[in-house]
């Protein structure tokens, strides 16, 4: 933390020992300046004090090695990725092995190219035998991942497939197994789903870095000025310009057709060939993207690629008898038909032959655990091809009945929510995602208050904050003011507060949440605001002095004001533990606590700000020595009521907590979302295996799954 500046420091000594002098040489006694100077300093306690009580604890250490900040980060990404594989049941009934080989040479590199680029690069070897020596060598299968990965000489590597053939999960495991096999201060994987990025808006560093910055708020700080490498700006984006980010980016596919050759050429441009990375994409969406309108052909530079294979249709059939209890048990007897049928042309047996299609499978037609198979759907109804002419028609019928599946009742796990409401507010939530958004997958709650027309979020929130602020000035002067009168209070009090409000729920910007608050001295805008604007109210109130000597002291009461308030401009976002992660539920409790502690900040600073001017008004004179401490008792009301929307204006300013319940209590009104909105997703995620999560959002299991929801054919 920053030293406070010395002008700072010499400008208050001289003001106060220029009202120390000017106080003795007038006469007055020095008994009551102790006294009032005792329990003021006893007073601004307070603040320092509650504060403490209600911001975050800051676990993380200020590291100046970038190295340090990676291995610390690699915790928290960890235990991130480890959750995520046990909710999405990735092992259960055990590992679903996908099989790749190498993808079509026209869409990689030629392999001796790769190996010239990797021999000519400082510090290689000439020969590797970790090597493949030709693209046959990348095959593999299940766990092998990582193993083929290293076998690129330039480590740069496509993952092909098409729709729901496991993609997104096999860089899971690529993810977790990098993180196994990493070396301390080495390049830390972390996966970014590509959907969320716009290549038109957002440079990939900037983006990238806005993705740590959001998942992991600790890396928003600034590099240390210590830090022996020479990166400026905050952790995130010098991590990506030292190269300790191995960047695995997820679903080019998932973009706007119009950009995704736009996208790749961004790629080559921001990572060079020297950077290691890993990008998947669905196999002909990758092939068009590599043709730009001008028709040049565009590949990822120095990468080769696997393309993955449909499932092994004896390995689907032994996944779908386990997951019912498995081989000759009653439940697993009812497959016998549709598994006779995988390896065939059917559309049944090409809706199988991917684990998504399995998953689905197996969430409607398997009972869970003490649930009796005989009140499920037959499987053998995928069979119908009157019905179900086609793998489309098979996949539309899976994700319809998918929802339903997932909540069904369930003797010992009893759920809040019925299928159809259920259905309801993901549809709901999948076309706010589609429609509102432009089909980005991450579903964030800060972005709730957009799910409707701005103007009427606007006006609810500044509606909400001036109620706030008029109730609690009636509470504080009595309600037996009369209708009349309390309506000309909240005119008078309550409806500058809601314009405020107003204004800045208006904001054009993007807002998001706090990672919580702390007190510094950095920066000095707020000093200069708080010195510039607490002589204003003293010069004013000086004004109207009844002499001229009464003038230096309604000045110095105006610089103590202004310090008060001017304390409050000294909050700084905490940066929590890096080795920690951080999921929705964190990130908003974050910035709730925020605005409660700035509003409570500013209730505090205002009560303080008056009883010092009554304590300084009352030593030099101009306050009874027998209504003091009734003075003082109304300096603290008064203070409270006037510091408090100060507090709150300046918490709505900071924080998107106060947005979001607005907007989660007006769609919760109108039936669109669960009141329970965010116990709801959890729900969703971590026992209907509905949505997934990524950091600090959320994202629908599969984006076809969103697209089908919101009424796009996948």
């Amino acid at each position: 933390m920053r030293r406070v500046p010395k002008w700072v420091g010499l400008l208050y000594v001289f003001l106060v020992g220029a009202f120390l002098a000017w106080y003795i040489v007038r006469g007055h006694k020095v008994d009551y300046l102790i006294a009032v100077v005792s329990a003021f300093t006893g007073l601004l306690a307070l603040p320092a004090a509650v504060i403490a009580v209600l911001r975050p604890r800051k676990d993380g250490l200020a590291l100046a090695r970038l190295e340090d900040v990676a291995d610390q980060l690699a915790q928290g990404v960890r235990q991130q990725w480890e959750a995520e594989a046990q909710v999405r049941r990735l092992n259960d009934p055990f590992p679903m092995s996908v099989e790749w080989g190498a993808a079509d040479t026209d869409l990689v590199e030629s392999w001796p190219h790769l190996r010239e680029l990797a021999e000519d690069w400082t510090g290689q070897p000439s020969a590797d035998s970790a090597w493949a020596v030709s693209p046959k060598g990348l095959a593999g299968e299940g766990g092998d991942i990582a193993q083929v990965f290293e076998r690129v000489p330039t480590r740069r590597l496509v993952v092909l497939g098409e729709p729901g053939s496991g993609k997104t999960v096999l860089l899971i495991r690529l993810l977790l197994a990098l993180l196994e096999r990493r070396p301390p201060g080495g390049p830390l994987p972390i996966l970014f789903p590509l959907a969320a990025w716009d290549p038109a808006q957002q440079d990939l560093y900037t983006w990238m870095a806005d993705q740590l910055a959001r998942d992991h708020p600790a890396l928003r700080a600034l590099v240390p000025a210590n830090s022996p490498q020479a990166s400026t700006g905050t952790q995130a984006r010098a991590l990506l310009q030292q190269r300790l980010i191995l960047p695995i980016l997820d679903g080019l596919d998932e973009l706007p057709e119009a950009v995704r050759a736009r996208a790749l050429h961004a790629i080559n441009e921001v990572l060079p060939a020297r950077q290691p990375l890993v990008l998947s994409s669905r196999t002909a969406e990758y092939r068009h993207a590599l043709t730009t309108s001008a028709g040049a052909a565009v590949l990822l530079n120095g990468a080769a690629g696997i393309r993955l294979f449909p499932l092994d249709p004896a390995k689907a059939a032994t996944y779908l008898e386990r997951d019912a209890g498995g081989p000759g048990t009653p439940a697993a007897a009812r497959w016998d038909r549709v598994i006779a049928s995988l390896g065939t042309d059917t559309p049944a047996s090409q809706a199988l032959s991917t684990p998504l299609g399995l998953f689905l499978t197996r969430t409607i037609y398997n009972p869970r655990p003490d649930e009796q198979f005989t009140d499920l759907s037959d499987p053998n109804e995928l069979l119908d091809q009157e019905r179900f002419p086609t793998r489309q028609d098979i996949d539309t019928h899976l994700f319809a009945a998918f929802i339903p599946a997932a909540y069904r009742p369930h003797p010992h796990h009893p759920t809040r929510w019925t299928a159809q409401k259920a259905q309801h507010a993901l549809t709901f939530l999948a076309r706010h995602l589609q429609h509102t958004l432009g089909g980005t997958p991450n579903l964030a709650w800060w972005q709730l208050p957009q799910a409707h027309p701005r103007h009427g979020q606007v006006l609810a929130v500044g509606l909400m904050v001036g109620l706030m602020v008029w109730f609690p000035l009636v509470f504080l002067f009595g309600f037996g003011v009369g209708f009349s009168t309390a309506m000309k209070a909240w005119l008078l009090l309550g409806l500058p507060w809601t314009v405020a409000a107003a204004g800045i729920a208006s904001s054009g910007k993007e807002r998001k949440p706090s990672s919580g608050i702390r007190w510094s001295w950095r920066g000095k805008s707020w000093l200069t605001v708080g010195l510039t604007i607490g002589p204003i109210f003293g010069l004013f109130f000086a004004s109207f002095a009844a002499t001229g000597t009464e003038f230096p002291a309604w000045l110095i009461i105006g610089l103590a004001d202004g310090l008060l308030f001017a304390l409050l401009g000294g909050v700084r976002p905490v940066h929590p533990d890096l080795s920690k992660a951080v999921g929705s539920g964190v990130v908003l409790a974050r910035d709730r606590r925020t605005l409660s502690t700035l509003t409570l900040a500013g209730a505090l600073a205002g009560a303080l700000a008056m009883m010092l001017e009554i304590a300084l008004e009352f030593l030099l004179g101009y306050r009874s020595p027998a209504a003091l401490w009734q003075d003082l008792a109304f300096g603290l009301g008064f203070g409270l009521g006037v510091g408090l929307p100060v507090g709150l204006l300046i918490g709505l300013a900071g924080s998107v907590w106060m947005e979001f319940l607005v907007a989660r209590i007006r769609l919760a009104t109108l039936g669109h979302i669960p009141w329970h909105f965010m116990s709801f997703l959890a729900d969703a995620h971590q026992r209907r295996g509905i949505l997934r999560q990524v950091g600090a959002v959320y994202q629908f299991r599969h984006i076809d799954l969103q697209r089908h929801l919101a009424g796009h054919q996948p």
